[in-house]
């Protein structure tokens, strides 16, 4: 892992790995101290049956300070930003690179820009509610500034999945601006390496509401064993639970090498205590469901 140390007066800064140009990476403007890490955490090779190429993904964590500008250098703001760049390139003994891969490159790239230029415009606009916030009651004697270690901060780190044709990005969120426990949730996004499509359930079947039917139809088996096996009443799913999960389309989704699973943030479905709720759906209860591009981009036998 490779670690710079990042002047927090500059806005932008282009890396350079192993002689190929990365991604203009936005820093912060109220930073006032900052690093950066990269990573390379999956590589591997595409095709489209005419061409074979390689791809690497690169992940960057943008992290850093935003300190009191009273020159007491108390650290108001705390921020780690995780965001991923896709490189591909001509594979040993391949053809040559398709140019739907450097398209999907391009489309996956702009992706990620985009989700941590608004990281950081919120990072900024974190610290002005700090630094307000502070001037107003940081000296008051019962004041959470008083706190050790009390801060502001924001996260956003990525766990990655690929089966050679799809690549799924997860990606963890907390932020917290004081009261009793940050606010945490996942999200989740599935790209086609050959086109940079990103892929929905609805892309995989040629009948959307019998697959949302017997999803839901899933969901609900497994909502119902959950609450009878439940522990204790901070587990007990809201009285409107069902409705929820009837919508479950509206919701993220990640891919594995077991199925497809099914996110429910926190207070979705039931209490901050209860925690996230996933629900798996196999691919052998997908399968029935699934449609020509379906069975092929989740590497499945064609029916």
């Amino acid at each position: 892992m490779k670690k710079m140390r990042i002047l927090p007066a500059l806005l932008a800064l282009v890396l350079v790995i192993a002689g190929c140009k990365g991604p203009s990476v936005p820093v912060p403007r109220s930073a006032s101290r900052m690093d950066l890490e990269q990573e390379v955490v999956l590589s591997g090779t595409a095709s489209d049956g005419e061409n074979r190429w390689g791809f690497r993904i690169v992940t960057y964590t943008v992290s850093g300070e935003h300190c009191a500008q009273d020159g007491s250098e108390r650290v108001l703001t705390r921020h780690s930003y995780q965001t991923a760049a896709m490189e591909v390139f001509a594979a040993e003994g391949g053809s040559g690179i398709a140019p739907a891969a450097t398209h999907a490159a391009e489309e996956f790239n702009a992706y990620f820009d985009q989700i941590l230029r608004e990281d950081v415009a919120w990072f900024d606009e974190m610290a002005e509610m700090a630094d307000e916030d502070y001037s107003m009651s940081g000296r008051l004697p019962d004041s959470v500034w008083n706190a050790k270690g009390f801060a502001y901060s924001d996260q956003a780190a990525l766990d990655f999945w690929s089966n050679g044709r799809l690549v799924c990005v997860t990606t963890t969120r907390s932020s917290y601006t004081g009261g009793a426990h940050p606010n945490t949730w996942r999200t989740a996004v599935t790209f086609d390496l050959r086109t940079g499509r990103i892929v929905t359930p609805a892309d995989l079947t040629d009948d959307v509401a019998q697959m949302q039917v017997a999803v839901e139809k899933e969901l609900l088996r497994q909502a119902k064993e959950k609450q009878r096996t439940a522990e204790d009443l901070s587990q007990v799913y809201y009285d409107d639970y069902p409705e929820t999960l009837h919508a479950w389309m509206d919701r993220s989704v990640c891919f594995d090498d077991g199925g497809m699973t099914v996110l429910f943030g926190v207070y979705d479905i039931a209490s901050y205590a209860a925690g996230e709720q996933l629900f798996l759906i196999t691919y052998e209860d997908l399968a029935p469901y699934l449609n020509e591009y379906g069975r092929s981009v989740l590497e499945l036998p064609q029916s």
